[in-house]
């Protein structure tokens, strides 16, 4: 039993550095795009990221979820064969319907997902992006079923780091639309050599019974679950689609980057979601109930803290952040960036506690909330543009921090409404929160021209505040940061 405790911790620990090497890595990428290419470069990169994150989920129809989950439930190679190969057939007769559609309808797919006709060159590089990135995600989901840890994790940091930074670094006189097609290309030829990882289950006979058995058993799960996660694809790219059809390249993206640097959190993250679902799973399974509920309380109380510090230094130093990471050109998109980062607290709270909805609770609360979210992102885009409110592009990103906020807002009163509490307990942190990091945020304003010459300075001056933060609230007896110590392991004994 310490064996397998011991095991998991590792992998969940592997997987929480992987995902740090790509979050640097990806402020590397963009840096050096940045530089190479300015704000227009960017923002064709950026849309294309954009447009790709939103048709991959249409194009694997849940399949990432649903691979992995019964590959992990299979019990011998000809059953993993069948989910692979129906997993497999599915998604690459999408996609190639679809890719052939749009290469077909060139100058239609430019004119309405870029904005323009005359981004009709990014076409080709953004089929080649798209095959790679499916291939990616899909191999990635069968990987994880078979519990390669090590391998999967190693496909993340050489497809979403290490090939797009050599890229960058090699071929440093060619155009943008060029530059996409070398990073799709890599792309997919890394994912197919993974492939060989599980070549022997691919190879491997099934007969015509047990193929049919597994392809309605992945389409009848994976199927249910692919609306959510199209939907939350629309919130997190629509806006960057919209302002293609209404302002500059530049502009887009700047809202684009931004809502990347938004979903990096989520990133971060995501790795909870390996210990929480099946942990607290387990405990609803043996009716443990109130050891969820004192959990889930300390959660919510911990995101609340936390991120309510983050997003303020946020707001505070986020022109820095961009002079020191894009540079002084791209100072265009502080007012952007900030709109988008008040937005963060909510952001990280329901990619945390989607997991935990997703555990207690059959009934697709998630998936209400994200339609609900979405919904609210595209009333108000067109409340503020039917009343000329602000510029195109201002508009699109208070409407694209009204739909995460109304997202994060939802999840709290789903997670509130299975495990009541007294409101006034929660009000009272919120308070709290809200009023420390108000003295800390002007401690910051205040030494901010002091600190910002050299960036470490900064790095420095943060990692001293928190600690302050943290000393305060332990002054002043704060549940959440006394219980700390003992819940940091998320002991369930």
């Amino acid at each position: 039993m310490k064996f397998e405790l011991k095991t998991t911790f590792k992998e969940v620990f592997l997987t929480f550095l992987t995902e740090a090497i790509v979050l640097v890595a990806f402020l590397f990428i963009y840096r050096l795009i940045a530089k190479q290419f300015g704000p227009e470069g960017l923002g064709e990169y950026s849309l294309v990221k954009r447009v790709i994150g939103f048709f991959l989920p249409l194009l694997m129809l849940g399949i990432w979820v649903g691979v992995p989950r019964y590959v992990a439930m299979t019990k011998n190679q000809a059953e993993r064969s069948s989910y692979l190969k129906a997993g497999w057939l599915v998604v690459t007769t999408f996609t190639f319907i679809f890719l052939i559609f749009v290469n077909s309808f060139k100058e239609y797919f430019a004119k309405i997902f870029f904005g323009n006709i005359s981004y009709v060159d990014l076409i080709m590089p953004f089929s080649f992006f798209l095959a790679g990135s499916i291939l990616h995600t899909f191999n990635y989901a069968y990987l994880r079923g078979k519990l390669l840890v090590k391998i999967f994790n190693s496909l993340q940091i050489i497809n979403l780091s290490l090939a797009p930074l050599a890229i960058l670094l090699l071929f440093q006189n060619i155009t943008i639309d060029k530059l996409i097609g070398l990073i799709g290309i890599a792309t997919f030829g890394i994912a197919l050599f993974s492939s060989l990882f599980f070549i022997k289950d691919f190879l491997s006979n099934v007969s015509k019974e047990q193929f049919k058995e597994s392809f309605k058993k992945l389409i009848y799960y994976s199927f249910p679950r692919f609306p959510s996660n199209f939907a939350m694809a629309g919130l997190m790219s629509l806006g960057a689609i919209f302002a293609a059809h209404f302002t500059s390249i530049e502009e887009v993206g700047y809202l684009s980057v931004s809502q990347q640097l938004l979903g990096a959190a989520g990133i971060v993250l995501a790795p909870l979601g390996v210990i929480l679902l099946p942990k607290i799973s387990n405990l609803i399974s043996q009716e443990r109930e109130e050891i969820v509920r004192e959990n889930v309380n300390f959660i919510i109380v911990t995101i609340l803290y936390c991120f309510i510090f983050v997003s303020a230094q946020s707001l505070i130093f986020t022109d820095v952040v961009i002079e020191y990471w894009l540079g002084q050109e791209f100072i265009s998109a502080l007012p952007i960036m900030r709109i988008v980062f008040f937005s963060l607290v909510f952001y990280a709270f329901f990619s945390v506690m989607a997991n935990i909805l997703d555990a207690i609770k059959n009934k697709p609360l998630n998936t209400i909330n994200i339609f609900i979210s979405l919904g609210a992102f595209l009333l108000m885009t067109g409340i503020l543009f039917l009343f000329n409110f602000s510029s195109p592009i201002i508009s699109l990103s208070i409407a694209f921090a009204i739909g995460m906020i109304c997202l994060g807002t939802l999840t709290y009163f789903s997670i509130r409404k299975i495990y009541p509490e007294n409101p006034l307990k929660d009000i009272n942190h919120l308070l709290v929160a809200v009023g420390i990091n108000i003295l800390l945020g002007g401690v910051a304003i205040f030494v901010k021209n002091f600190i910002i010459s050299r960036f470490y300075y900064l790095i420095l001056f943060e990692v001293l505040l928190f600690l302050i933060y943290l000393l305060i609230l332990w002054l002043l007896k704060i549940d959440w940061i006394r219980k700390l110590p003992q819940k940091i392991m998320f002991n369930t004994n």
